[in-house]
Order: structure tokens, then sequence, then C-alpha cells
């Protein structure tokens, strides 16, 4: 039996999901890391993170959430929980069918932070409580200054 592609498009959903997490590339994921290095440390001791060179993914309560212009926000639909997906789109396929394709990809470990413009799948599984001087040491490579 041979694989067909299914090519999914993402539409406004029709109730958005509650934010369980924020992501952010480039200019956004800088601006984002200077805007947690405001945070006191018992709001950064509220957060877990994980980043990449360019990419930088916070995961929290909705409360403790910093927003930044350009970042997206994402949560979790029961239908699909190692997906977090963005708050206000839903693909064109049954969730459970889009987890499973990644799954069967195994691009990377879930849970699954599902980014779209660009498309990007980012693994949150090594997310970590944000250290002050790790989020410091990451915008420096970055070249956003700590």
């Amino acid at each position: 039996m041979s694989e067909e592609e299914i090519l999914v498009s993402w539409q406004p959903r029709t109730a958005p999901l509650d934010p369980v997490a924020v992501a952010a590339r480039g200019r956004a994921a800088r601006a984002l890391a200077r805007r947690l290095l405001l945070c006191d440390d018992d709001a950064l001791a509220r957060l877990h993170g994980t980043a990449a060179p360019d990419l930088l993914v916070v995961l929290g309560d909705a409360a403790d959430l910093p927003w930044v212009d350009g970042a997206v926000y994402l949560g979790k639909d029961a239908a699909a929980p190692a997906l977090l997906l963005p708050t206000t789109r839903e693909p064109s396929v049954p969730l459970p069918l889009l987890e499973r394709a990644f799954a069967r990809a195994g691009v990377a470990a879930p849970p699954l932070a599902v980014l779209l413009d660009p498309p990007l799948l980012a693994s949150t599984e090594s997310a970590r409580p944000i250290l002050r001087s790790t989020l410091e040491g990451w915008l420096q490579r970055a070249g956003g200054t700590a």
C-alpha cells in the first residue's frame, strides 16, 4: 500500500484554545527573551522553556505567559494532546490523524509545538525551568545582547 500525501490547510478556529505556551522566532524570539528577563524571579520560576538558535518556546499558565508582538500563542486540544497548536487556527484534517502522522514521521519527540509561518515542528520534551543566566546566554548568542 502506498502512502498518499494529504495537503493540510489551516483555518480560523471557532473557539480559541486557552494558551499554554508562547513561541517566537527571530526578532520576536529576542524580544521574548528580553521581556522574560524583565520578569521577577518568582514569575520566571513559574515558566518552562526550550530554545534553538532562532527559536524560543515558553510554557506556563496563560496568565504568566508574556505578550510579545510577533509571537504565536499555543494551546492544547483534547483530540491531540501531544500537540501544542496555534490558539486561533485549526487544521483541515482531523486532529488525531494529524497527531498520528507527526508521530509516525518521527521528526521530533512530543509534545510538539506546531508553528505555521513558516511551517515548523519543535519538540518541547526538553523544556526546563527558565534560568535567568541561561536566558541571558541564549540572548547573547542570538545577537540580542543581554
